[in-house]
């Protein structure tokens, strides 16, 4: 029986975050129909494009959007359906994203009764001027009061964090390590801002009326996060994450390790086997495709074998220990060997081969320069094949 995990997009917002570009509404009078599309989908799902009968789904994770925003009851319904399918379904990890104004303690018994052991918290920062700037609902009171009544129901919960918001700087970073240092959460994700997509920020910034920090305090600040977490007993085993002894993410480890899962609702992204797919991000479609009978996807491609070797590498090497060298002569043979020619002479700098492909400190910090050298070595196997 094989081991997946099973992502399910919940894209319910109090309100939308100046920075966010994940699909998600604020309108909550379409949550019941979301939610009874959301099964008929699962369903749609298991008959019409592969029986998912014989499969063991190890972790859950429920992102969102703020699933901790929506009634309970639908989360309730959802696991009602997942659990009547006939599939093994004893996940040893299953993940509730929440942003800390959305709980309160009938909610953390009711997902403690359900099975979700994992809680993963959108801080982004404790300094109240950015949250209120970013339209973040919450203070740094708010975060500690809520944290506590967490720990009485979960012993895994997770701290997101965003570097480089407007208003950050050395001494916001300084008093957010110190909190980690205090509040001692298990797992600490602590994610570059990205100014690339298009969001509300974005435009802001453009027009001159929010200004981001500079380069400098982003690379030292990042230094700073290493040697603190490192010091206060953290493990840094993927470029943005850190955990305590045991409580690496088992879900987005199945992600970085290129494995199996499945993805529903809204902009749900899965992999199964060589097929990646993503749902598509627009409700209306969303709904009118499942009336249709047909599952809402807006990205479907068969890998192939050089596809799934390129995700295999982009995935693996954001890990610190990398992808084992074995595990890819094994499962590409003939084409990993080339591959790891042309990119061990094209990014000699930034990675290390030895039993394990990995990146090197150098390679971590310009961690984007590995990932277009993995790009510029695809496309030269493309033209070869193309003209043999």
């Amino acid at each position: 029986m094989n081991t997946e995990g099973l992502y399910i997009h919940i894209p319910f917002c109090k309100s939308k975050c100046l920075y966010c570009d994940y699909p998600s509404t604020t309108n909550n009078s379409i949550q019941e129909k979301y939610f009874e599309y959301l099964l008929k989908e699962i369903d749609l799902y298991n008959n019409l494009n592969h029986n998912i009968s014989n499969h063991n789904i190890s972790t859950v994770f429920l992102g969102g959007g703020t699933p901790t925003y929506v009634d309970v009851k639908q989360i309730d319904k959802l696991f009602s359906k997942i659990n009547n399918l006939d599939i093994g379904f004893n996940p040893i990890e299953i993940t509730i994203e929440s942003n800390p104004e959305t709980l309160n303690e009938d909610k953390l018994y009711e997902y403690y009764q359900l099975g979700i052991n994992r809680l993963s918290l959108g801080i982004q920062t404790f300094d109240n001027d950015i949250l209120k700037n970013m339209n973040r609902l919450y203070d740094n009171e708010v975060i500690e009061k809520n944290y506590y009544l967490a720990r009485r129901y979960f012993s895994n919960i997770n701290f997101d964090f965003i570097l480089g918001l407007p208003g950050d700087n050395m001494k916001v970073l300084e008093n957010n390590l110190r909190l980690i240092e205090k509040l001692k959460p298990d797992h600490v994700s602590y994610y570059i801002f990205d100014d690339d997509h298009d969001t509300p920020l974005k435009r802001l910034l453009e027009k001159g009326k929010m200004k981001l920090p500079d380069y400098e305090y982003i690379e030292n600040g990042f230094d700073l996060i290493i040697e603190e977490l490192n010091k206060m007993g953290y493990n840094r085993y993927e470029i943005s994450n850190w955990a305590k002894e045991g409580y690496e993410c088992k879900h987005n480890l199945i992600y970085w390790n290129n494995e199996n899962y499945h993805g529903f609702g809204l902009s749900a992204g899965g992999h199964y086997n060589n097929i990646r797919y993503t749902k598509t991000w627009d409700f209306k479609e969303y709904f009118e495709k499942i009336d249709n009978n047909q599952i809402p996807y807006d990205y479907y491609n068969e890998n192939t074998l050089l596809d799934e070797l390129t995700e295999e590498l982009f995935m693996g090497l954001r890990l610190i220990y990398g992808i084992s060298v074995e595990k890819l002569k094994n499962k590409y043979g003939k084409l990993y060997e080339e591959f790891s020619k042309n990119f061990f002479q094209m990014a000699l700098d930034l990675i290390v081969f030895d039993e394990r492909i990995r990146m090197n400190e150098k390679g971590l910090d310009f961690s984007k320069k590995v990932f277009e050298k993995i790009l510029e070595v695809r496309e030269i196997i493309k033209e070869r094949d193309r003209f043999d």
